[in-house]
Parts: C-alpha cells; sequence; structure tokens
C-alpha cells in the first residue's frame, strides 16, 4: 500500500513539475522555434501570437524528446560515481527500483483533471436552452490562437492551456516515448541462455 501511494505521488510530482515548467519555463520551449520561423520566413505572427498558437505542438514535441533521455539510468551513473567519491556513503541501502517507472503513468492524473474540465466548460454562445451544448469545445482546448473566438477567450482560457492541456499532452508524449525507449533497450538486451552442462542428469 506504502509503495502505491509513494508511486502516486511521484506521478503527481511530474505533473506539478511540468504544470510549472508550462506555467513559467514555456518561453525556454517556444522562443527557439519562433526564431527559426521568423527566420525562415514560415509565420508572420509576433512572439506572443505565435507562442499562443504553438505552445502546445512545441511543448507535446518537447515531452516526447525529453521521454527519450534516460534519466533513471543517469541518475544510476551519477549514484555510483559519489559512491565511489565517497565510500561511507555507499553503506546505505539503494531503493528498490519500481515495477512500473512513475513517467509511464504521470498522464493520468492531469487527464483526468483535463476531461473533467473539458466536459464541465460551457461557452458564452450556450443557448439558455441547451446549456450543455457549447460550441467550439476542442478548438478552445486544442486550436490555434488564430481560430479562437470571443465566446471561446475568457479570463480562464490561458490556464487551461497551460495547466490542463499542455501538460496532459507533454506527459503523454513522453510516455509514450519512454515506453518505446524501454522496448527498445529491452530488445538489444542479449538474453543468457542457460547452460546444460551445470544441470544434473
Amino acid at each position: 500500500m506504502l509503495k502505491a501511494i509513494t508511486w502516486c505521488a511521484k506521478c503527481l510530482f511530474l505533473y506539478f513539475l511540468v504544470a510549472v515548467a508550462a506555467v513559467r519555463f514555456s518561453w525556454v520551449f517556444t522562443t527557439p522555434a519562433w526564431q527559426l520561423a521568423d527566420k525562415m520566413h514560415w509565420t508572420q505572427l509576433n512572439r506572443v501570437s505565435f507562442v499562443l498558437s504553438y505552445f502546445l505542438p512545441i511543448f507535446a514535441a518537447t515531452g516526447f524528446l525529453l521521454g527519450l533521455v534516460p534519466f533513471g539510468k543517469l541518475g544510476k551513473a551519477l549514484g555510483d560515481l559519489f559512491r565511489s567519491l565517497f565510500p561511507s556513503a555507499s553503506t546505505k541501502l539503494s531503493p528498490e527500483p519500481d515495477a512500473v517507472p512513475p513517467i509511464l503513468w504521470a498522464w493520468l492524473p492531469v487527464t483526468l483533471a483535463f476531461l473533467i474540465r473539458f466536459v464541465t466548460w460551457q461557452s458564452r454562445n450556450s443557448t439558455v436552452f441547451n446549456t450543455h451544448r457549447s460550441p467550439g469545445r476542442v478548438e478552445r482546448f486544442f486550436g490555434p490562437f488564430y481560430s479562437q473566438t470571443s465566446g471561446l477567450l475568457d479570463e480562464k482560457w490561458i490556464t487551461d492551456r497551460f495547466l490542463f492541456t499542455g501538460p496532459m499532452l507533454f506527459l503523454i508524449a513522453c510516455a509514450i516515448a519512454a515506453l518505446l525507449r524501454y522496448r527498445l533497450t529491452a530488445l538489444r538486451k542479449p538474453q543468457v541462455k542457460p547452460d546444460l552442462r551445470d544441470e544434473s542428469v
């Protein structure tokens, strides 16, 4: 039970880190893309409009690329280096590896939160007779900035994009990349065949 709670806490912590990165540091990922697009004359948008329009695909691509990085192996290598430099610290027991890495399921909490927000959102253009029908729901959460209408833009549009949609796409892309990396590394591992001579007849 404790391992399950710890595993869920790790997933929520990863979501928190991605949400903070989306709100505070998204310009680190989107500004180079805008500079390249502007230099190659692929866009006529200014930086703010470009970021608001293409934040979601850029953030998803960043999540996929980060999912390909083996952070677990890098952390293990740094831990081995630390233990070789400071042998006294090597007496501590190393933590058990998770049976399923949290990065593969960290998308689940934010996806549930996104679905709740996606279903409960109501457009300004919703009629009194049918309040559950909100036209432009998909465009609001996934469409580019220039496709947004006055009924879709409100004071919560930015938070919906940066706290729900962006982190969800980032973590899903990261999980897909990590799963591909795990599958590829598992295929490359040599399988040890049992030595039949050691078996007793």
